[in-house]
């Protein structure tokens, strides 16, 4: 018996009326056919439905569908075999089902039950390792139990993963539905998933999730959601995330809208975050709301969610400490106001070579109207050089910070930030200004650097420099006062100063420094006089040199030129092997010092090789050079032999020279 193709059925209630009349007219034993044009049960669509029953039970049975549709996905051509279907007393069963034309359901077994008088369902789906349990009365109630579900094959019937994507892990959990209201129960367990870099990555995530929805006559949707992360790692490039975070928010759905009218965020290192928004799915925009946060700890927090960002290369070297609160409002699909507190927060760099802290202040923002920022700084020491306390005021508007003019006192007198500025221009953030510094006592600086102690005053001026993540270069010349002369550099630049491999290259020159304040400093015997050096081309790697020209000289001018055996004993090791102090044996040990000329010495450094020159300029390998040329009574020549020298051979020297002294070769 056949019944009409035609018929419509508008739900599940419909084609049981329709099912159970077509059982009671027809004869026991004879097969039938039945099609419908479509059939809908509300959450499920059905069309070109064609079931044939067995003609006698336990025989085999199916059903044909021409197009099944369930939420936003389709499928086409389905078809549904049961190895013994049976329909007696207004019940229509199904065993040993199997499904074809739904991808990652062809290995299914489905087992199900359909009751006409009571309009119910009953069914069980054994896949993906897993069993899915249906339950349905009526068309509004329905329970879903899911036990030990593999992920991978639910995901993709769902919706294909990207190519390379992969996911695993199991699900446990009920989902239910009493009229317009649904609830889900739902745990994952052993989640992992990755993308075909590896970039973005999760493994052993066990996750809790309770929610909750509401169907609204205006086909909105009210909803809540809980949901906790208990355990496993996140890695999403270049940040890595680990469990023990909880989420709840309620809100609401509705012309392409997606509202939470309140959320709450907890986890390691931070106690709470609280907020609302309205967001555009379609523009996938923030178009309002507010976040409000308080009680981060900046150990946790900054390490993890910051510094892979801002440093990925020196996490490792960063140290964090202090807390921080918040709030943050948008409007218009825009940020519009920001507000940061600091409390007692400090950071350093490599230990304690470069620290800050503790700091104290507030930073508020606002769009298109300028704020005030003020900072209090309780320290800052950078190695072993420390500053009193200072504060910082700036002021900010919606893309640029402007500081003040700020004094931080360093030990007698001062490092002043004449003017200092920060642009966000396309997407980064670049700054400039100017500093000098107040005259410091040269003793007290050395003190503190645990250098050797030197006389007389030191005085900074940078007329400009620009600062960006990547560089710092000077704009124009960095001057220094010391030993009663002034030492330069022009085209200063720092390339990655944070990073793993900072590149620095400038030109240096010093002018007139006093040798006698300068030999005197680091115990390298007595020399008066004067002398001007340059440093051209200079390229330091991670702060130690690989290229320069470098030449010293005696200063110009009308002055007293002495220099002391201990000297001349120093300069002769400087000169390699074969270096000789020109003068005779006998007379050398009559005088404590001797006059001398002028001075000369140049390296031309290329990786670690030195090529060495005197007064007479570069020469071939094998011809000497002077270092020393003498003067007055009595007279000293010193002479090298060597001028390819391996620079860290040469430093190994001088500093064995300073501190041990040499012996002379004298002819």
């Amino acid at each position: 018996m056949k019944f009409g193709p035609n018929a419509r059925l508008p739900g599940l209630a419909g084609f049981v009326v329709f099912l159970s009349i077509a059982v009671w007219t027809v004869p026991a034993l004879a097969s039938l056919a039945i099609k419908l044009a479509e059939l809908d049960t509300g959450d499920v669509l059905l069309q070109q439905v064609e079931l044939t029953l067995p003609a006698q039970d336990g025989r085999s049975g199916g059903v044909k569908i021409g197009r099944l549709k369930f939420g936003e996905h389709a499928w086409t051509s389905v078809a549904l075999h049961c190895d013994q279907m049976r329909l007696a007393d207004g019940v229509l069963q199904c065993r040993g089902g199997q499904l074809r034309g739904i991808e990652g359901l062809e290995s299914a077994k489905l087992t199900f039950a359909v009751d006409m008088a009571r309009q119910s369902l009953t069914g069980e789906v054994v896949v993906a390792g897993g069993v899915v349990a249906v339950r349905q009365s009526g068309k509004h109630r329905l329970t879903i139990d899911i036990g030990n579900l593999r992920i991978a094959p639910l995901v993709d019937l769902i919706g294909r993963l990207p190519v390379g994507a992969q996911v695993s892990g199991r699900l446990n959990g009920q989902v239910e539905r009493r009229g317009r209201q649904w609830s889900a129960r739902l745990k994952a367990s052993e989640l992992a998933f990755s993308d075909e870099s590896g970039m973005r990555a999760a493994e052993g995530l066990a996750l809790d999730v309770n929610a909750r929805a509401e169907m609204l006559p205006d086909a909105n949707v009210r909803w809540q959601l809980k949901s906790n992360w208990t355990s496993g790692d996140v890695f999403w490039n270049p940040v890595l995330v680990s469990g023990g975070w909880k989420f709840d928010a309620t809100g609401g759905f509705g012309d392409r809208v997606l509202r939470i009218a309140s959320a709450n965020l907890s986890g390691p290192g931070l106690a709470k975050v609280e907020g609302s928004a309205e967001f555009d799915v379609i523009r996938r925009t923030v178009t309002s709301g507010e976040l409000a946060f308080n009680g981060a700890e900046l150990a946790m927090l900054v390490p993890q969610f910051v510094l892979p960002l801002l440093v990925p290369e020196q996490v490792e070297r960063w140290q964090v400490a202090g807390g921080a609160s918040g709030h943050l409002s948008w409007d218009d699909g825009m940020l519009q106001t920001a507000n940061l507190e600091l409390a007692d927060v400090g950071f350093s760099y490599l230990g304690q070579r470069f620290r800050v802290g503790p700091i104290r202040g507030e930073l508020p923002w606002r769009r298109g109207e300028a704020t005030r920022w003020s900072i209090e700084v309780d320290g800052l020491r950078w190695q072993s050089l420390s500053f009193a306390p200072f504060a910082l005021v700036a002021d900010a508007t919606e893309r640029r910070v402007v500081l003040r003019p700020a004094r931080l006192p360093l030990l007698d007198g001062a490092l002043v930030i004449d003017a200092l500025s920060f642009e966000h221009a396309g997407a980064r953030w670049q700054g400039s200004g100017s500093l000098y510094a107040e005259p410091i006592s040269l003793v007290a600086l050395t003190d503190a650097l645990s250098l050797p102690s030197m006389k007389g005053t030191v005085s900074i001026a940078v007329p400009g420099f620009s600062v960006t993540p990547e560089h710092i270069g000077l704009d124009g010349t960095l001057v220094i006062s010391v030993f009663d002369g002034y030492v330069q550099a022009t085209r200063l630049s720092v390339n990655d100063p944070f990073g793993l491999l900072p590149r620095l290259t400038a030109d240096v020159s010093a002018e007139h420094l006093d040798l006698a304040q300068l030999t005197q400093t680091f115990s390298f015997g007595s020399v008066s006089g004067f002398i001007d050096a340059n440093v051209d081309d200079l390229v330091m790697a991670r702060w130690k040199p690989v290229r320069f020209d470098a030449n010293v000289r005696s200063s110009a001018g009308d002055y007293e030129r002495r220099i002391s055996q201990r000297a001349v004993e120093n300069i002769t090791a400087l000169g390699g092997a074969g270096a000789m102090a020109a003068i005779q044996r006998s007379v050398l040990g009559l005088f404590s010092d001797f006059g001398y000329r002028e001075i000369g010495l140049s390296c031309q450094l290329r990786g670690n090789v030195c090529q060495m020159a005197g007064l007479d300029g570069a020469g071939a390998d094998d011809v000497p050079f002077q270092l020393v040329a003498g003067g007055g009574i009595p007279a000293l020549d010193v002479i090298g032999y060597n001028r390819r020298v391996d620079w860290a051979e040469l430093i190994e020297r001088l500093q064995r020279a300073i501190a041990d002294g040499a012996e002379p070769i004298v002819n």
